[in-house]
């Protein structure tokens, strides 16, 4: 490089002799970058043996690590989560299947198979053929199945499920804007008819069985895809703890 050469470098930089974040070209800059758009982050859905958690528009990592990504939503402390589920009306029902199959990206025929509330907490498990199934918990504050929404949609390759058999298709803990959550759901029996957390944290969480299938959440970093135990209940009313895992 020539002496001429390194005398033309300054006149090509094009920062100001002053560093005043106020002058008139920092300024303008700075308007400049504040008003250029924002690339949205593509929503990621892969099926695979494995189910596979999402949460807004991040995709996370196979349910088998039981990491749930980060959430904000308005029930920051989880102020109206109940431990025992309600029913939602057949409006909602089907209001919040179609926000899922939206939200989820499903593209093949599913049932709903649970459908319920915890407080402003909006829950739907949707099942198809060949263990495919898409799973959606929102905080309905926000609006149902924005950004404000955790879930997982994938084939789940488990064995046959004898009648009394409960098999868990989710299962693990992970945090969110508004805490820490824990999360099982999966399939159950024709015989089985409760299914049933006793959690150090917030006690009895029941869940919602329904269609062949169970779903239940609480607050709190205690479940763990290594396994849990769950108390089921029986169509003729005897009771089992059942160990499940991943």
């Amino acid at each position: 490089m020539t002496t001429d050469t390194l005398a033309l470098l300054p006149d090509l930089d094009v920062a100001t002799g002053s560093n005043d974040p106020r002058s008139p070209h920092a300024t303008a800059t700075l308007h400049c970058i504040l008003a250029s758009p924002v690339a949205p982050v593509a929503r990621r859905r892969v099926v695979t043996p494995r189910r596979i958690v999402l949460a807004g528009a991040a995709a996370g990592l196979a349910i088998g690590a039981a990491v749930l990504p980060q959430l904000r939503g308005g029930d920051e402390a989880y102020a109206t989560w109940t431990a025992a589920p309600s029913a939602l009306t057949p409006t909602e029902q089907a209001a919040v299947a179609d926000s899922c199959r939206s939200a989820q990206d499903v593209q093949v025929p599913v049932d709903v198979a649970v459908a319920e509330r915890r407080g402003v907490w909006l829950t739907v498990l949707l099942t198809g053929a060949d263990g495919y199934s898409a799973l959606c918990v929102t905080d309905s504050s926000r609006g149902w199945f924005s950004d404000a929404m955790i879930g997982s949609v994938g084939v789940a390759q488990v064995a046959e499920t004898g009648p009394r058999d409960v098999v868990a298709t989710d299962l693990g803990t992970g945090t969110m804007g508004a805490g820490d959550v824990s999360l099982a759901a999966g399939r159950v029996g024709a015989e089985v008819v409760g299914v049933a957390y006793d959690s150090a944290l917030v006690g009895t969480v029941r869940a919602t069985v329904s269609a062949g299938s169970f779903a239940l959440w609480f607050p709190g970093a205690e479940l763990s895809g290594a396994g849990a135990d769950l108390q089921v209940t029986y169509r003729d009313g005897t009771t089992a703890t059942v160990r499940v895992s991943l």
